[in-house]
C-alpha cells in the first residue's frame, strides 16, 4: 500500500441510521475508514432520483478520490452504475463492481449486451456469491470471490426459547422475499400446534397491506405478530428467544440475515435460492425446502417435533458462520484496493 491511503468513493444505497450507515455496503464504508481510509459514500437518499443525481455529483468530484467502488444491484441502478462506469474510464479511475443483486444473473440474461459491455469495462469485478460469480464466469468476465461479513459480537449464541413453537421471520415486505409464503406454511403448523406463534420483522415495500389481508383470512391475527423494521443490534434478541428461523426468498445473493441468525444458533428452515445452497449444508447447518406450502411447513414441523435435531442444526450454523467477520474479510479489500489503484 503506497505511503498515501487512496481515497475512495462507494456508491450505491447506504442509508444513514442511527446504528450507523446500513446494509453490506454501509458496513464496508465504516470499516474501510476505521482502517485509516478517507471514504466518502454516496447515496443516503432513498428516492431514487435523489439517490441517482446525488451519487452523479459524487462521481463528478473526481479530484477528491482515487478508486470508485460500486455496489451493483442491476435494475434500475444498473442506469447510474454504467454511467458511473464509463466517468471512471473517462477520468482513469479504477472502478471496482461488487455484484450484490441476488437476482442479477436474471437481469444479465434479459440485458446480455448492455451488461457484458458494462462490465468488461470495468477494473475489477468481486461477488459475494460463489452462484454469482459462476454465472458471470461462464459469460467470460473474470470474478474475484469476496465474502459479506457481520458483526459477529452483536449476534452470540444464545438459546432462550420462550415458546417452542415459535417463529421468526425477518426480510423486507417486498415480492424478492415471498413473505406470503411464510405465512401460508405457518397455516400447516397451526393446525397441528394452535399455540404456535410466527412473528415477522421487516419494513414495508409494498406487501405489508396484502400479508395482512392474508392473517386475516386465515384467521391467524392473534397468531402472527407483524413488528415492522427492528434495529439491527436489537435482532439477536428475537433469534436468541424463537425456536425456528424461516427464510423464505426468491433470490439471494448472499444472505446476511441468514448468517446473523446462524450465528445466534437458531435453527433455520430456508428455500434454496441463489447463494444458499453453496454456503451452507442441507441437514448439517441448514434446512432446505422447496419454495412451495408443503414442503416448508413440512420442514418448519420437523424441527419443532424433532428438538436434538434442531438444536443440532443450530449449533452447527453457529460454527460455520464463524468465518464471516471483517478480519477475514478485509483482506481481500485491502488487495484489491491495492491492486487496482497501484
Amino acid at each position: 500500500m503506497p505511503n498515501k491511503q487512496p481515497r475512495i468513493l462507494i456508491t450505491g444505497p447506504i442509508f444513514d441510521k442511527p446504528s450507523g450507515p446500513s446494509g453490506s455496503p454501509g458496513k464496508l464504508y465504516t470499516k474501510l475508514r476505521e482502517e485509516g481510509f478517507v471514504v466518502y459514500k454516496k447515496s443516503k437518499y432513498k428516492n431514487k432520483i435523489l439517490r441517482f443525481v446525488d451519487t452523479l455529483i459524487g462521481v463528478l468530484s473526481f479530484h477528491k478520490y482515487d478508486i470508485i467502488l460500486v455496489q451493483c444491484f442491476g435494475l434500475f441502478a444498473f442506469y447510474l452504475e454504467d454511467i458511473i462506469s464509463r466517468f471512471g474510464k473517462i477520468w482513469n479511475k479504477p472502478v471496482v463492481f461488487t455484484i450484490r443483486g441476488g437476482a442479477f444473473h436474471e437481469f444479465y440474461e434479459q440485458h446480455p449486451t448492455w451488461c457484458h459491455r458494462v462490465l468488461s469495462r470495468v477494473t475489477q469485478i468481486n461477488t459475494p456469491s460463489y452462484f454469482l460469480q459462476k454465472f458471470l464466469q461462464e459469460k467470460g468476465h473474470v470474478v474475484e470471490y469476496i465474502p459479506n461479513f457481520i458483526q459477529l459480537e452483536n449476534f452470540t449464541y444464545k438459546r432462550q426459547i420462550e415458546n417452542p413453537y415459535s417463529f421468526l421471520w425477518v426480510r423486507a415486505f417486498h415480492d424478492i422475499y415471498h413473505p406470503e409464503l411464510v405465512i401460508e406454511s405457518f397455516n400447516e403448523v397451526y393446525k397441528k400446534y394452535p399455540q404456535a406463534i410466527l412473528t415477522m420483522i421487516g419494513p414495508d415495500q409494498g406487501l405489508r397491506a396484502k400479508c395482512i389481508s392474508l392473517i386475516e383470512e386465515l384467521n391467524l391475527t392473534k397468531s402472527i405478530h407483524l413488528l415492522g423494521q427492528i434495529p439491527n443490534k436489537k435482532l439477536a434478541n428475537y433469534f436468541h428467544t424463537h425456536a425456528v428461523y424461516t427464510n423464505t426468498t426468491r433470490y439471494e445473493s448472499f444472505g446476511v440475515a441468514l448468517i446473523e441468525a446462524g450465528s445466534c444458533g437458531i435453527p433455520c428452515v430456508s428455500t434454496s435460492a441463489g447463494e444458499i445452497p453453496w454456503i451452507w449444508e442441507d441437514k448439517k447447518n441448514i434446512l432446505l425446502a422447496e419454495r412451495n406450502t408443503s414442503a416448508f411447513s413440512n420442514a418448519m414441523l420437523f424441527l419443532v417435533d424433532n428438538k436434538e435435531a434442531a438444536n443440532e442444526i443450530g449449533w452447527q450454523a453457529s460454527q460455520h458462520v464463524k468465518k464471516y467477520n471483517w478480519e477475514n474479510t478485509k483482506k481481500y479489500w485491502l488487495e484489491t484496493i491495492k491492486v487496482c489503484v497501484g
